[in-house]
């Protein structure tokens, strides 16, 4: 027995286990209750849905940002979007192509329809053209080296070019946009050419191209007509 005002009694070494269990108890309890978690934890940016846990990657696009669009990808190429007022569809069997056209526009005689179609505005002031390429190799790549025959100014009329290539996608397939920039021999005027190229079936590549003086207003107009002929056209039909 120990005397009045000394040392307080020992605890057990049960009487401490039973703490011990006390507590882990409590934890499990805030556990089952609160979802606290006891170690780690997720990162405050990561986010947990699609393909959380995989490395971000961020880099500078070689394309600047641009209103044009491409058709939906996927195995097969989903139909075109609604017609905007002012154009109608056009089928080319010849072509292998269906695309859509500014009303108005009137069709350049001279070329063979089973290679291309060639489109006027009313005022002259835009050209529009499509077009199926067999001759120079079945990717957008290899049907580009006609970019030869346009630097020879001597064949294609056209000077002093400068080139921007853009890989990219239309109706699932690979596709190259280039942006050329150059002048008509013996005149000084600058001009915009726009011209997709999209990798077909059996070793086709089609071709969408227009054509402008390079002035602001009709670059912008330019763009636009470019970007709603993308959205319409359909390839192998």
């Amino acid at each position: 027995m120990s005397s009045p005002g000394g040392a307080g009694r020992r605890i057990s070494v049960g009487e401490i286990a039973a703490l011990v269990s006390a507590i882990v108890a409590v934890a499990g309890l805030l556990l089952a209750v609160f979802g606290v978690p006891l170690t780690g934890g997720s990162s405050l940016n990561q986010s947990l849905a699609y393909g959380a846990g995989a490395p971000a990657t961020s880099g500078v696009s070689e394309t600047p940002a641009s209103p044009v669009s491409s058709t939906p990808t996927g195995p097969k190429a989903s139909p075109p979007p609604t017609l905007p007022s002012g154009w109608h569809r056009l089928s080319a069997p010849g072509l292998s192509v269906t695309f859509a056209v500014p009303d108005g526009w009137t069709q350049v005689a001279g070329y063979d329809s089973n290679l291309q179609s060639n489109w006027r505005s009313p005022d002259k002031a835009h050209d529009m053209s499509v077009k199926r390429d067999t001759l120079h190799g079945s990717t957008p790549e290899a049907a580009s080296a006609q970019l030869a025959w346009y630097r020879d100014t001597a064949e294609s009329s056209m000077a002093d070019l400068t080139v921007l290539t853009h890989p990219t996608r239309q109706s699932g397939n690979d596709a190259l946009w280039l942006e050329i920039d150059y002048h008509w021999a013996g005149q000084a005027e600058p001009r915009k050419r726009v011209e997709l190229f999209v990798a077909g079936k059996v070793g086709h590549v089609y071709q969408l191209l227009f054509d402008t003086a390079a002035t602001p207003t009709k670059l912008a107009a330019q763009q636009q007509l470019f970007a709603t002929a993308r959205d319409q056209l359909l390839i192998d039909t």
